[in-house]
């Protein structure tokens, strides 16, 4: 009997949605092969999520993605309403968090494209980057040494089976991970939150619309929402209590129709259901991000109540996080220590993420508004020297950046020819932006870099290169990256 075809990869993502189709995007960008195993046949066939963060918008505008995300997409939600239905001629206006994102702060802004359309471009990109993507097949088993991941997986059409061997695997396999029970890393938070499905439908609800911009409407009767995916596309969310015997299945396609009717307020509305998903509402945080060589990404990490739709962009960010320290490591210039800054850095911010939401479903005031707690968190750890022993402050205002260790690298335009802002300077390998002093900085930065094997790239920020108002444009580098004339920042692969 012939023995079973082992291949060979540097990184195994189990997971082929949202969080493990961008960090096979990241990966594949920084050169890292890696071989990404979906047990879905496809890319997901539900809106799911919908806004994209500013912050996760940069890191796709790295990736070549941004314009590709916006044609698919749009860029004004709409109209937030309550009442006990759609049709009703009391809608209450709900007054939501301002997330509109500040021109200063970002070349790019938040942007609503539902998850159905979001997957396939990742896909594509990751594709064309290199990476090697396969649906309709699942992780089986796994084990780990002191030097890699030996996996077995299995193509769920044939049945066929084989190992991949990997230095390194990312657990991108959702809230129910069966990677992360296998490891046996317990979860902390106020736990199960709720029990809704989602019903995907077909229906022309302009009888109950009557010309009103709507883009979300709170069904005050059935503690539900309805939400406005397409044109004559919606999607109903309604809560559902096992603890009272009930349950997902309950929601055959006739009872959907009839659960929509109810919502929208027209009793024999012509409905054709898409699809029904059942999901849990859950706050819960991983105790651990890592196992040896072994990572937790997205919602095996972390998962939250959807209000503010910080948990798939914080799985993005984790995916991006993890991605550059991966290819150092293997570069052979980064080493242990690297790696786990992951942990140290992003799960901080899941339970700042997990916080936020939870304010939000309570409707309890925030302390900081949506831009601070999506673009300006802050990382502390080993990865970076601090600059004020103690300071132990997990955002900063993203109007006002400092240019402190551990804050995301500011937005600053630059001149016509070098792009349209520094982060688009970000992204692949370290960035020494200078002032003045250019030219010794540059010397000194590539000469250590040089030394250790790191790729640097150095670039100047002169005033001669804004002829308008130069004196303007070097007094802004200077406040937000928190430096002299003479000064330089240097600015790591994830900016």
């Amino acid at each position: 009997m012939r023995p079973p075809m082992e291949e060979r990869t540097a990184v195994l993502v189990v997971g082929g949605s949202l969080v493990g189709l961008s960090a096979a995007v990241f990966l594949a960008r920084q050169g890292v092969p890696c071989v990404v195993v979906e047990r879905h046949t496809g890319t997901s066939i539900h809106p799911r999520a919908r806004g994209i963060t500013a912050r996760s918008m940069e890191l796709f505008r790295q990736a070549g993605l941004e314009d590709a995300v916006r044609a698919h997409g749009q860029d004004d939600i709409g109209v937030f309403v309550r009442a006990r239905a759609l049709a009703d001629d009391d809608h209450k206006a709900v007054v939501m968090p301002q997330t509109r994102t500040p021109d200063q702060v970002s070349p790019t802004t938040l942007y609503a494209c539902d998850q159905d359309r979001l997957e396939p471009l990742l896909l594509k990109r990751a594709r064309e980057l290199g990476a090697d993507v396969r649906f309709g097949t699942e992780l089986v088993d796994f084990a780990q040494s002191s030097d890699g991941v030996t996996a077995e997986i299995r193509d769920r059409d044939s049945g066929a089976q084989h190992t991949v061997r990997a230095d390194y695997l990312i657990a991108a396999d959702g809230g129910r991970s069966a990677v992360r029970e296998r490891l046996g890393i317990t979860r902390s938070g106020p736990g199960s939150l709720q029990h809704q499905v989602s019903i995907l439908f077909r229906a022309d609800l302009s009888p109950a619309l009557r010309g009103r911009e709507v883009f979300a409407c709170f069904l005050e009767t059935m503690s539900g929402v309805l939400v406005r995916r397409d044109s004559g596309v919606w999607q109903m969310g309604v809560p559902f209590k096992p603890e009272q015997g009930e349950s997902a299945e309950d929601f055959t396609e006739e009872h959907s129709r009839e659960v929509v009717r109810i919502g929208t307020g027209i009793p024999d509305l012509e409905v054709t259901i898409d699809s029904v998903m059942s999901w849990e509402i859950a706050a819960l945080v991983a105790d651990r991000f890592r196992d040896g060589r072994i990572f937790l990404a997205g919602d095996s990490a972390h998962v939250s109540s959807p209000r503010g739709g910080l948990g798939g962009n914080g799985g993005i960010q984790d995916a991006h996080n993890l991605a550059w320290k991966i290819a150092a490591v293997l570069a052979g210039h980064g080493d242990e220590r690297l790696l786990g800054t992951y942990e140290t850095e992003r799960r901080p911010i899941a339970f700042l993420n997990m916080e936020y939401a939870l304010g939000r479903m309570h409707g309890e005031p925030w302390t900081q508004d949506y831009n601070t707690v999506s673009l300006g968190y802050r990382y502390h750890s080993p990865g970076f020297v601090e600059e004020e022993p103690g300071d132990e402050e997990r955002v900063e205002d993203p109007t006002a950046p400092s240019g402190r260790p551990g804050t995301r690298a500011a937005h600053l335009p630059l001149p016509a020819g070098a792009g349209s802002s520094t982060l688009d300077l970000f992204g692949r390998e370290f960035v020494l932006l200078t002032g003045e002093a250019g030219a010794e900085w540059q010397a000194e930065g590539e000469r250590a870099a040089a030394a250790r094997g790191v790729p640097l790239t150095v670039h100047r920020v002169a005033a001669g290169d804004y002829p308008a108002d130069g004196a303007a444009a070097m007094e802004r580098w200077r406040t937000v990256y928190g430096v002299t004339g003479q000064g330089a920042v240097l600015v790591r692969p994830d900016g």
